[in-house]
């Protein structure tokens, strides 16, 4: 009696580990799987590109502009691809500036690419802008910051790049590889500086708001709450 029930003791004890080992491997193969799939919608695939057009359909674009031209009032955008904060707002906060501000005349938004976060941000600038040249900036900025990953990483590669043209709704891949070629946008990006200099901003994102009423800014995150009151301080009505 006392040997089997030793011998029932040392099955459980082998049996244990065995148990574990099994739920152990399981879970790495669950893990493996989850962190693949990140992955993928980490890269250059889509994922976001259905909700960028909607976003922006029926909105008027010109190079980094959007909104009606004669909205009377302007928010100049001044942020870098590579800011997390910046990415932040554009997937949390704009696209109610958009829904609410921007689509009924109100409002019409400039986009000022700044670079000095670091190397990836060049790139990336000059992509948005390259999609700009067929009036497609802002969806190619959307999904820019939807795929954001870690600063100065060197996840910046032309086939991120690449990747991301293919899913911008609207855009000729052909002619937008053949202007990212053509042009260092080296001009356009000095200006965005020059502008952010002589406008006082330091930081990303800054808002700075232009009307009727005159001239506000504001500084990192803020709520669409905040945006409209500033929006409201402007607008001079």
């Amino acid at each position: 009696m006392n040997s089997k029930g030793t011998t029932v003791s040392k099955s459980s004890t082998l049996a244990s580990p065995r148990t574990l080992l099994a739920l152990i491997v399981g879970v790495a193969i669950v893990v493996a799987a989850l962190l693949a799939v990140l992955s993928q919608l980490g890269g250059s695939g889509g994922g976001s590109s259905k909700d960028a057009g909607k976003l922006y359909s029926g909105i008027p674009q010109n190079g980094t502009t959007l909104g009606k031209s004669d909205a009377p009032v302007t928010i100049y955008l001044y942020e870098d691809f590579q800011c997390p904060v910046c990415g932040q707002f554009s997937r949390e906060t704009f696209p109610e500036v958009v829904d609410r501000s921007v689509r009924g005349g109100e409002v019409k938004v400039v986009s000022e690419p700044l670079t000095f976060i670091g190397s990836d941000s060049v790139p990336a600038a000059r992509a948005a802008l390259a999609a700009g040249k067929q009036n497609r900036y802002w969806p190619y900025a959307s999904l820019l910051f939807e795929k954001q990953q870690r600063e100065n990483s060197g996840y910046v590669t032309d086939e991120f790049l690449k990747g991301l043209a293919e899913d911008t709704p609207g855009l000729d891949t052909g002619k937008w590889s053949a202007d990212l070629k053509g042009s260092s946008f080296t001009q356009e990006l000095q200006a965005a500086q020059a502008k952010a200099q002589s406008s006082g901003v330091n930081a990303t994102p800054t808002l700075v708001f232009s009307g009727p009423g005159g001239q506000t800014k504001l500084v990192g995150l803020h709520t669409y709450s905040e945006i409209s009151d500033a929006i409201n301080q402007v607008d001079g009505s």
